[in-house]
C-alpha cells in the first residue's frame, strides 16, 4: 500500500481488517546530495519510539490490530539539516465479528434466550400454583358435598371431581418440571457458544498466517510447506471443534424442547449414558443458579456398553431429572446441617444387564427413615417442608418407569448414610 503524506488533522484513510499488512514508501525532495539523505519514522499505535536514522525509504508493517495510527517521518540531509515531519493518518477497522453490530446481535441473542427462559419458568410456576389452588378448591367442594350429601350418588360425584382434579395436577406437575431446567440451560449453553467464538477467532489468525505463506510464494520466495501443513491441520481441527460445540448447543436446545412437550411421545432408541450426562450437568447448574453456595462431588461410573433402550425420551428424562434433583436437595440439606466437615457426593452409574440396563443414582444425604420408606412412591407424599414439594415427583417417576416402560424403580437407603434409587429398563417392552 502506497500513500502520500497529508497534513495532520485531515480525514484519515479507513482500511478493512483484511488489509492490515501495509508498506509505506517515502522520499524527501532535495537539491543537494540525495544519496546522503537519512530518514527515520515512527508509527504511533504500533512502535514504541522512532526508528534509527538510515537510508531506507520504506517501512513495512504486518498484521496490525484494529485502531487508529499516525505514521510520522523525518528526513535529514548530509549537512545535518532536519526537515519538518510528514504525517499520514489511517484507521484499521475491526473484523466483522468484533464490530458494534456483531456485538449487538450477540446481546440480542443472549437477551432473547434469557427472556424466553424467564417466561417459560414463570408460566410453569403459575401453572403449578393454579393447579394447587384448583386442588384446594376441589378439596373444599368435596368436603362440602360430603357434609351435605347422604346418598351414594352424591359421594360418588364428589369422588369423581376430586379424581379429575388430581389427574389435572399430575399433568401440570409434568409441565412444571421444565422450570428446573431453565436456569441450568441458561448457564450450560454459554460454554459451547464461548468455544465457538474462541475457535473462530483462532481460525482467523491462522488464515492470516496462511496468507503470509501465500504472499511468499507470490514473491518468489519458497514457502514453508511444513508450516502450511501445520496451519491447515490447525484450521481443520478448529472447524471440527466449532462443529462439535455447535452440536452441543443444539443438543441442549433439543433436550429443552423434548422436555417441554406435554403430549404422549413415541418410543425411540435412547442412549442412556448420554441422557444421564446431559441431565447431571443441567441439574447441577440449575441448583447452582438457585443457590450459589451449592456444591457437590459428582462421581460417574457409566458402563461403556450400556447402549440404548426403546424409550419415550421426554418422559424418561423427567425421571432422571426428578431423581437427580432429589439427590442434590438431600446432600445440600445435610451439608447445611453438618457444616464444613461434610463432603456432598452424588454418584451416577449404569450397568449392562444384557436384556436390560440398570441405572443407580446415589447420594450421601440423610437417608430415608424406615417408617416412611414404603410411602415415598405414593402420590402427594413428601418429606420436604411445606411449599418445597408437591409429593408427585416420585409417584410420576414410578408410573413412567413401571407402567410406561415395563421396568423397575426401587430405593435402597441407610438412615444417616445414603439413599440410592435403582432404575431397571428393559431393552424393549
Amino acid at each position: 500500500v502506497f500513500g502520500g503524506f497529508t497534513l495532520d488533522g485531515a480525514a484519515p484513510l479507513r482500511l478493512p481488517y483484511a488489509q492490515n499488512s501495509l508498506r509505506f514508501a517515502f522520499a524527501a525532495p532535495t537539491y543537494g546530495d540525495e544519496a546522503g539523505v537519512l530518514y527515520r519514522y515512527y508509527l504511533e499505535g504500533a512502535d514504541r519510539d522512532w526508528s534509527g536514522w538510515n537510508k531506507i525509504k520504506e517501512a513495512n508493517y504486518s498484521s496490525l490490530g484494529p485502531g487508529a495510527y499516525r505514521l510520522r517521518v523525518q528526513a535529514r540531509t548530509s549537512a545535518g539539516r532536519t526537515g519538518a515531519e510528514g504525517v499520514y493518518s489511517f484507521i484499521i477497522l475491526p473484523p466483522w465479528y468484533r464490530s458494534w453490530w456483531a456485538y449487538g446481535v450477540y446481546a440480542l441473542l443472549l437477551a432473547g434466550l434469557i427472556y424466553a427462559a424467564t417466561r417459560l419458568l414463570r408460566r410453569r410456576v403459575e401453572a403449578r400454583e393454579q393447579a394447587k389452588a384448583a386442588l384446594r378448591e376441589a378439596e373444599l367442594r368435596a368436603d362440602a358435598a360430603a357434609a351435605q350429601a347422604k346418598s351414594l350418588q352424591a359421594e360418588n360425584e364428589a369422588y369423581q371431581r376430586l379424581k379429575a382434579t388430581q389427574e389435572q395436577l399430575l399433568v401440570q406437575e409434568k409441565l412444571a418440571s421444565l422450570g428446573a431446567l431453565t436456569a441450568g440451560i441458561a448457564h450450560e449453553i454459554k460454554n459451547p457458544l464461548n468455544f465457538v467464538n474462541n475457535f473462530a477467532d483462532l481460525s482467523v489468525e491462522l488464515t492470516d498466517e496462511l496468507r503470509e505463506e501465500i504472499d511468499k510464494l507470490k514473491a518468489g520466495t519458497p514457502p514453508d510447506l511444513e508450516n502450511i501443513e501445520a496451519l491447515l491441520d490447525d484450521l481443520s481441527g478448529n472447524a471440527k471443534k466449532i462443529n462439535e460445540h455447535g452440536k452441543r448447543a443444539d443438543g441442549i436446545v433439543r433436550s429443552m424442547l423434548l422436555h417441554s412437550r406435554g403430549q404422549a411421545g413415541e418410543r425411540q432408541a435412547t442412549d442412556i449414558n448420554a441422557m444421564l450426562e446431559e441431565y447431571v450437568n443441567l441439574t447441577y447448574h440449575g441448583m447452582r443458579a438457585q443457590d450459589s453456595s451449592f456444591n457437590v462431588t459428582i462421581e460417574r461410573a457409566l458402563a461403556s456398553n450400556a447402549g440404548t433402550v426403546e424409550a419415550i425420551p421426554q418422559d424418561l428424562s423427567r425421571v432422571f431429572l426428578n431423581l437427580l434433583n432429589n439427590a442434590c436437595y438431600a446432600v445440600n440439606d445435610r451439608a447445611k446441617k453438618n457444616g464444613a466437615g461434610f463432603v456432598p457426593t452424588l454418584r451416577v452409574s449404569s450397568v449392562n444387564l444384557g436384556d436390560a440396563v440398570e441405572i443407580r443414582i446415589r447420594d450421601n444425604g440423610m437417608g430415608i427413615p424406615p417408617e416412611v420408606r414404603d410411602k415415598i412412591f405414593n402420590p402427594f407424599f413428601t418429606t420436604k417442608p411445606t411449599g418445597q414439594g408437591t409429593g408427585l415427583g416420585l409417584s410420576i417417576s414410578h408410573d413412567i418407569v413401571v407402567q410406561q416402560h415395563g421396568g423397575q424403580l426401587e430405593v435402597e437407603t441407610e438412615p444417616g448414610e445414603y439413599t440410592e434409587f435403582v432404575v431397571r429398563l428393559p431393552r424393549q417392552k
